[in-house]
């Protein structure tokens, strides 16, 4: 069987941290990879701006449960699974993820971790690349 590979955010799902960006009207939180292509870079940036504002999981959980996939995403993975092993490699992260990927029925999800606070989930502590380039 062969094997179909898609992005997520933007191609089955909202950009999440654009709609956290909207939601809390963090402007700076609507960067994404093509306005910062260093991952570790655009990442740290996140994370100060949470903290700064003192937003965490939570919060961000809370955008994701207003959710859903985007229109036809859902019928469209039904139908690659008829003919091909879907999987999905985001930038996004395991986290976050799970309730749109429930909506989603579960595809494959290769992805990234949060480490997250033990004060009770309040704050995102670091993140854990799934992959590191070969200088890292």
């Amino acid at each position: 069987m062969e094997l179909a590979c898609l992005d997520l955010e933007g191609v089955l799902i909202p950009e999440i941290w654009i709609n956290f960006a909207e939601k809390t009207g963090i402007d700076e939180l609507r960067a994404t990879t093509r306005d910062i292509p260093d991952y570790d870079q655009l990442m740290q940036q996140r994370l100060r701006l949470l903290e700064q504002h003192k937003l965490g999981f939570n919060e961000i959980q809370e955008v994701i449960g207003t959710m859903s996939p985007l229109v036809g995403a859902v019928e469209f993975i039904d139908w690659l699974r008829e003919r091909f092993q879907v999987v999905i490699l985001s930038d996004t992260f395991y986290e976050f993820a799970l309730p749109l990927m429930r909506q989603l029925g579960f595809p494959t999800l290769l992805c990234h971790r949060l480490e997250i606070a033990e004060d009770g989930w309040w704050s995102i502590t670091r993140f854990a690349r799934r992959t590191r380039s070969v200088n890292q």
